[in-house]
């Protein structure tokens, strides 16, 4: 079970929150926002703070970090089998892709498939 936000205050606290929930971390824009200290979450800030999870090894769902502190963001291990999965689905398809998506061929693995999906593309 994941830990509550408390703690968090630097790149390196989400990615260790991240190791440590399976390659996931659900937190939001309000705690990204306090660990860039920013005081709004305009378009140059969630483009900074995008660049700075990824060169922490993140990625994030969704794809444009919303404006709203209180709107969810899940991190991601970049290269984890989570983050394999996510890559497949938003990538142009390939074989790789198609491989990867493969290896989730059980009922438990498609219905988080399918969740993953629906915040693509929300």
């Amino acid at each position: 079970m994941q830990e509550e936000f408390d703690g968090i205050k630097t790149w390196d606290d989400l990615r260790k929150a991240a190791d440590d929930n399976g390659g996931v971390y659900l937190t939001n824009m309000g705690v990204l926002r306090e660990v860039k200290q920013a005081g709004r979450l305009g378009n140059l800030v969630r483009e900074e703070i995008g660049n700075k999870l990824s060169s922490v090894g993140l990625g994030h769902l969704p794809a444009e970090l919303p404006a709203y502190q209180e709107r969810s963001v899940i991190l991601y291990v970049n290269g984890g089998p989570v983050g394999k999965v996510v890559q497949a689905v938003i990538n142009t398809p390939s074989h790789e892709s198609a491989e990867q998506l493969r290896k989730l061929n059980t009922s438990t693995a498609q219905d988080k498939l399918r969740r993953i999906t629906e915040i693509v593309q929300e």
